[in-house]
């Protein structure tokens, strides 16, 4: 028979238990130094951590010594990017603090969005794999090919962060560490490995600015003259496909740039009266062309995300959108080239592919959500009925 554990013996052990969880406590921040296992992503702090002290062999130095390596120390302790990620959730969560979590500020009034590990980003410390890459890659091929079955042409769009565009607004001590930006990868790697139509909108984005400012310097988004150039530009590159396409010229239009509150970054610092929008641009149609007529599928109450059309009975082909945020932006401006515009915030759908018999096809999607999308769960999800998918969206 089985003696009970005595009371000593259970004490000892809840004793050896604690200093063990202890010692581990100790140790952990060390481990993840070596073997760096927090991938949180870099908080915003709107600084540059501290650099490891230069270490010279003279009396100032040596004096200056002990406060380096213990500004190093707590800019780079273990786990400290995990730990800070924690510490604002709870603020947001008990508190509603959101302060600058997600709102980089930058020089000359300009606001950049910090969230999606932009700070990495730019940085280009953590690159594509070849992996990625080629999971990109299969995944634009297998829309391409199944849309060239049915007739219809297709076209991969990746408007850039603001960042991206206009870096010269950035803090001081944001820079560049990585050799090639993420954004340059892939389309090196389309390029040189399939024939896949991708368009690059930065270089005409940072050539326009000068003329006109090309995003909103208190706003995650493009400005209307950023988003007429990168019209512009795509129907440029779908000539290509679809021979007689002609953008509008910026002569069709009244320019303005205008001065307005804050927009939604200054709205996520509570400062929208302190950071004013001033690359805010007006776009109005001179006559005889015609504003057009803007149908969106109205929800209440209504949503960002519902389709939208345009008819344009002067034109022939048809145009089918899939979008993000940046497309709003575009609404006043395919229509004028296509009889029937439909944009899409929502999965690739191959039953509304059919259902529309578009000319073409086009994705957009912008360079953030570029990084944060798996192409591989993208592939499977295109092969699933629409009915099916509908279903196993609303249970997430």
């Amino acid at each position: 028979m089985s003696t009970p554990p005595s009371h000593d013996s259970v004490h000892k052990g809840f004793a050896f238990g604690l200093a063990a969880l202890f010692l581990a406590a100790l140790w952990l921040p060390t481990l993840d130094s070596i073997f760096q296992w927090d991938y949180a992503p870099t908080p915003n702090e709107n600084r540059a951590p501290a650099k490891f002290p230069a270490i010279t062999l003279n009396l100032a130095g040596l004096r200056a010594l002990p406060s380096g390596l213990e500004a190093y120390f707590n800019d780079h302790f273990g786990f400290r990017k995990r730990l800070i990620r924690w510490e604002r959730k709870w603020k947001r969560s008990l508190f509603r603090d959101i302060s600058h979590a997600e709102v980089l500020v930058g020089r000359d009034g300009w606001l950049y969005f910090a969230g999606s590990r932009m700070i990495d980003n730019y940085r280009a410390t953590r690159p594509f794999t070849p992996a990625e890459l080629a999971d990109w890659q299969a995944l634009l091929e297998q829309r391409r090919d199944w849309l060239a079955q049915r007739g219809i042409k297709y076209l991969f769009v990746v408007p850039p962060d603001k960042q991206s565009v206009y870096p010269e607004h950035l803090p001081e001590w944001l820079t560049q560490i990585g050799p090639q930006a993420r954004l340059d990868q892939f389309f090196a790697h389309m390029r040189a490995h399939s024939t896949v139509p991708v368009l690059d909108l930065r270089p005409i984005l940072r050539a326009a600015k000068s003329t006109f400012p090309t995003y909103q310097n208190t706003d995650t988004h493009w400005n209307y003259y950023g988003a007429f150039v990168a019209y512009q530009e795509v129907i440029r590159t779908l000539a290509a496909q679809l021979p007689g396409l002609e953008p509008l010229p910026a002569k069709a239009f009244d320019i303005i740039v205008q001065r307005r509150r804050g927009s939604d970054l200054a709205l996520m610092l509570g400062q929208e009266p302190y950071f004013p929008e001033t690359a805010w641009v007006e776009m109005t149609l001179r006559p005889p062309l015609q504003p057009l007529v803007i149908q969106t599928d109205h929800t209440n109450p209504p949503r960002l995300e519902a389709p939208a059309h345009t008819e344009n009975p002067s034109c022939t082909r048809r145009l089918l959108m899939f979008r993000d945020s940046y497309a709003i932006y575009w609404l006043p401006y395919f229509g004028h080239n296509f009889r029937h515009v439909t944009y899409i915030w929502d999965y690739w759908d191959r039953s509304l592919i059919e259902r529309e018999q578009p000319d073409v096809v086009v994705d957009e999607l912008l360079e953030r959500h570029l990084y944060d999308t798996n192409p591989r769960q993208l592939r499977q999800r295109d092969e699933i009925p629409s009915g099916i998918k509908r279903v196993l969206h609303l249970r997430k």
